[in-house]
């Protein structure tokens, strides 16, 4: 293995970054005819790695074949390749389409394709679709079958060296192929708790539980085994040792068909939350020279046993503690964190996976004759979830996506994504939404680099993990060295807090003068005609009552936070030196209703009579003549401009606004349905959306009238009520689909007892009841329940 890594920056390249030369791509062999043998190539896969593997395809000037469910309609994979495919529903009577082998190949020989590129997920690392490709004359971009067997199943791959490579350490574990839990148990016993269950057939968190006593391990194991079947085709499990103080180092490697195999280094991915990677970066901080030469050279050995052919991933967990590292599995596949090895490394792994699957020989390539390992990359996988909520996956539609202007023209970074504003983040794909990467010549510049980058990036519209991995990049923790992945569990309480400023809810609340004068000036702005033009929107008779005064209520919903209502009272506005509409507005807190002195009565105690209270409340703070002297705010927009170019299809307005606030300048992207929604039905709203450079993130704000917001405290009431007399009901979360219902109609139940399992992007949840009784559903295994939806009770 004849390498060379260079881990100091270039001097040139920390002040000249732009001048890093593209990606190298492999160019693919000629027949003795001139013909490539890869000319058509079909992706068996969706979203942003698809996107990912038709980018490479076009440098190679080959053409690319999608595929889509009708619900991933929208995703840029689809209009992005040169054809693409429709291969149904996700939920028709076949199953997931993306899982089923004679479907995939069919398409593919009806389109010509000469070669198959998994991607990751799905079938990747399947070796029954491989051996089905390669059978239908057709070239499978990845291993072998027997390869995949071997190396790909977590229990064969540890079989195979104790056997073959005794020397590779291996972590303690239950040797055996069983999935009896009586087995199980008595295996974890003698392994020692805690113990890990690991699908032996995937990766990516799917179907991994930590296991820390023996009454757990029955229960952990069904989940794990039909989390792994639904994401693998496959249920087998194998139980390890887990080691607490760990990290997660993984090798890329790449093999081609004449017994040459190389490694690209290696990364590191210990800041995982539900056991899956949500930051990866190269080279690891942590490892010694003396230690990443021992640990690729583990890496090659095992795959110059098994004549490795394309890219895969041998990884490791080290021991912080002493520096060992034991082999942990083989990902027969590309990895999601392919990128910052690229970044590193110089090299385009995908144009590397498809020329050695053409025949290509990797030692008639001169640049890889020595393979460095230039300065800093970090990988950050933003999300569709809510960390505040245990990282429960959220869906919706993103009605602003907006890639960070801070480094347009910079080569030193990247989004994979397949999303754009408007796009739909469905139930039924994994939540990932983008991965950013960046390059820096060190990991402290990569780190500032990559804040930066997080901080700019606008995904508004659908809850994300934005705001928390900034936390994660800048927590002292992380700038440890030695940091495991234990980093957010140990953690997770100062990570869920805005990493900027303690006093964030505050800025939230002056920021919502935004959201007003954004309404105030698409109010001002022609339309179609109306009639009454003239007379102002929201007009109400008595003009001259101070309770009649322009005023809204905005409501703030901070991802990050919980925010009170906001009364903003707007004055007349006036023309400022510079032409444009300048306004003076107070904001006050919403007046709570007083308590009576009076002896509560059932109609002084009711809901419908603490709102009226409050709206009271409201009029006379609105008359009292002390408001006059409030603190005001002088506030008015120094910069509008629409984004034409992310106009989402369903009509919301985006625009990049500045807005001065007593003199000082605020940024930030809008995305609004004002236009659409004029809030003039009972209890409407209008929402205004509001990435906000300096919050690292985007803010909701609901725009209400006050009879309207009055109204929909009444509506709200109602609900509460409802829920309170109902307590013992049990709602969805989410959308989702329920997996499997634990409990029959009339059977007795104690409060904390797990009653039902549900699946939204592909994460399983315990769903338990909180009251003893009896239980009762209405929903049967493999229901769609929406969110907000009744998924059981008790009576």
């Amino acid at each position: 293995m004849r390498q060379y890594q260079d881990n100091q920056p270039d001097p040139g390249q920390s002040s000249a970054t732009l001048q890093r030369p593209p990606l190298f791509v492999a160019q693919l062999p000629s027949s003795s005819h001139g013909r490539k043998q890869i000319q058509r190539v079909l992706i068996a896969n969706r979203g942003e790695i698809a996107c990912r593997i038709i980018a490479t395809c076009r440098k190679l000037d080959l053409t690319s074949i999608a595929v889509y469910a009708q619900e991933d309609l929208s995703s840029r994979h689809v209009a992005e390749a040169d054809e693409a495919v429709d291969l149904g529903s996700i939920n028709q009577p076949g199953g997931n389409p993306f899982l089923n082998i004679q479907l995939l190949v069919d398409v593919a020989r009806s389109r010509g394709a000469d070669a198959i590129h998994p991607g990751y997920g799905y079938l990747s690392e399947n070796k029954d679709f491989a051996e089905a490709v390669r059978q239908a004359g057709l070239i499978f971009v990845g291993p072998s079958s027997q390869a995949m067997s071997t190396l790909g199943d977590k229990r064969n791959s540890k079989d195979y060296l104790r056997k073959h490579a005794p020397k590779v350490p291996l972590i303690p574990g239950f040797t055996g192929s069983s999935q009896n839990v009586r087995e199980l148990e008595t295996a974890a016993e003698k392994v020692g708790f805690p113990v890990m269950l690991k699908a032996s057939a995937g990766g990516g968190g799917r179907g991994m539980r930590i296991v820390r006593e023996r009454s757990q391990l029955a229960g952990e194991l069904a989940r794990a085994q039909s989390e792994a079947q639904r994401s693998f085709g496959s249920s087998d499990c194998i139980l390890e040792k887990y080691i607490e103080a760990a990290k997660h180092v993984e090798v890329q490697i790449i093999g081609d068909s004449h017994g040459k195999v190389l490694s690209l280094w290696e990364r590191e991915c210990s800041v995982q939350r539900r056991h899956q990677k949500i930051i990866e970066e190269t080279p690891s901080p942590f490892l010694t020279p003396e230690q990443r030469q021992r640990m690729c050279a583990v890496a090659v050995q095992i795959g110059e046993l098994i004549g490795y052919e394309g890219a895969g991933t041998v990884e490791f967990v080290v021991d912080v503690r002493d520096g060992s590292f034991y082999f942990l599995e083989v990902n027969t596949r590309l990895q999601v964190e392919h990128p910052i090895t690229e970044e590193v490394t110089g090299l385009d792994v995908v144009s590397l996976q498809l020329f050695v699957a053409a025949g290509g020989s990797l030692s008639s390539l001169a640049i890889l004759q020595h393979i460095p390992q230039k300065g800093h990359a970090i990988e950050c996988r933003l999300c569709a979830e809510d960390p505040s909520s245990d990282f429960m996956p959220q869906n919706g539609t993103i009605q602003l996506w907006r890639e960070s202007d801070q480094y347009l023209a910079s080569r030193d970074v990247r989004y994979e994504t397949a999303v754009q504003t408007g796009s739909s983040i469905s139930i039924y794909f994994d939540s990932m939404i983008a991965k950013i990467v960046v390059w820096a010549p060190t990991r402290a510049i990569a780190i500032s680099k990559m804040v930066k980058v997080l901080a700019n990036t606008v995904c508004a519209g659908v809850k994300t993990n934005q705001l928390f991995l900034q936390a994660c990049l800048l927590h002292k923790s992380f700038h440890d060295r030695a940091y495991t992945t234990s980093l957010i569990p140990t953690h997770v309480e100062s990570l869920l807090k805005n990493p900027y400023t303690e006093s964030a809810q505050n800025m939230i609340s002056m920021l919502s003068l935004l959201p007003g004068l954004v309404l105030r000036n698409l109010a001002s702005q022609p339309t179609e005609p109306r009639p009454f033009k003239h007379v102002t929107r929201g007009f109400r008779n008595q003009y001259f009552d101070p309770v009649n005064r322009n005023t809204t209520v905005i409501v703030p919903s901070d991802p990050s936070s919980a925010q009170e209502p906001i009364l903003s009272i707007w004055n007349a506005h006036s023309r400022a030196e510079s032409g444009r509409s300048e306004y003076q507005a107070t904001l006050l807190p919403i007046p709570t209703a007083e308590t009576d002195s009076v002896p509560d009565t059932t109609t002084r105690s009711s809901e419908a009579y603490q709102i009226s209270r409050q709206y009271h409340d409201i009029s006379h703070k609105l008359r009292d003549p002390s408001l006059a002297k409030a603190p005001q705010y002088t506030v008015e927009f120094t910069k509008w401009r629409d984004l034409q170019d992310t106009t989402a299809r369903n009509g919301w307005r985006t625009a990049l606004v500045a807005i001065s606030i007593n003199q000082s300048i605020i940024h930030a992207h809008i995305a609004t349905d004002a236009p659409l929604n004029p809030a003039t039905s009972t209890g409407s709203y209008q929402t205004v959306l509001c990435h906000i450079r300096g919050l690292g993130t985007w803010v909701e704000y609901k725009c209400y009238s006050i009879l309207n917001y009055m109204e929909s405290l009444r509506s709200g009431a109602g609900g509460r009520s409802s829920a309170s007399s109902n307590s013992k009901v049990v709602k969805s979360p989410m959308p989702c689909k329920v997996l499997s219902v634990l409990k029959t109609n009339g059977d007795q139940v104690k409060a904390g007892e797990i009653v039902m399992v549900i699946e939204s992007m592909k994460m399983e949840t315990n769903i338990c009841i909180n009251v003893d009784g009896k239980f009762m559903t209405g929903v049967k295994n493999g229901a769609a329940v929406d969110d907000g939806g009744v998924l059981c009770w008790v009576e």
